[in-house]
């Protein structure tokens, strides 16, 4: 089983999402083997997309230049990782009700016609990862994001990410959120940190 993990949180020190997803692969060892491949693009990530990486992504390959081949190449290696995972994780702090700047530009990237979704003669889009499990960690500052609580018109992460991934063709998809990290008391924080570690050592069991 080959796991790609991606992180995009900007911190380095007590990120929630990077403690949780180094629990849920230590936990996943003693259920199955694996290959992991790490993209952190919280502390690198990739070029925001610029006039020429749109002109280049949008002529034919056949028609490229070398210099829009180079521009791609980042672009190329990020989907090739994608493709040739089985499962995806994707550790994803809210940043003001969404993701983070450093995801958002690591989507520009891999989200691109021909390699990663394509349309047929009708117009209709298709997403070309299918077959792939993803497992996306998150944490949050507050809470009250679902079951029409006060701020559950507010998250912009996980409906944007679910439908995201479906539009490449990843449908088989697992939330695990972690509520209350900055703003719960520390009672809060804890039981809802214990609780996702809890949720992710029963998926270990099944992912």
């Amino acid at each position: 089983m080959k796991i790609l993990r991606i992180d995009s949180s900007v911190r380095i020190q007590n990120s929630k999402t990077r403690m949780l997803t180094d629990y849920f692969l230590e936990q996943l060892k003693n259920h199955k083997k694996y290959s992991l491949k790490s993209r952190d693009v919280g502390i690198h990530p990739p070029n925001f997309p610029t006039d020429e990486f749109i002109k280049a992504n949008y002529t034919s390959e056949k028609n490229r230049t070398q210099e829009m081949k180079n521009i791609l190449t980042l672009s190329d290696i990020l989907i090739d990782e994608l493709t040739n995972s089985d499962k995806i994780i994707i550790a994803s702090p809210m940043y003001n009700f969404s993701i983070s700047a450093t995801l958002k530009a690591y989507i520009d990237n891999i989200v691109r016609v021909g390699r990663t979704f394509e349309l047929d003669e009708n117009g209709a889009m298709k997403g070309l990862l299918s077959g792939k499990k993803a497992l996306v960690i998150t944490s949050r500052g507050a809470m009250s994001y679902k079951n029409g609580e006060i701020l559950e018109s507010f998250d912009f992460q996980e409906n944007y990410l679910r439908a995201l991934l479906n539009f490449i063709g990843i449908t088989n998809i697992t939330f695990v959120n972690t509520e209350a990290q900055d703003f719960g008391t520390e009672d809060l924080k804890n039981s809802n940190f214990e609780q996702s570690k809890k949720q992710l050592s029963e998926l270990a069991k099944i992912w």
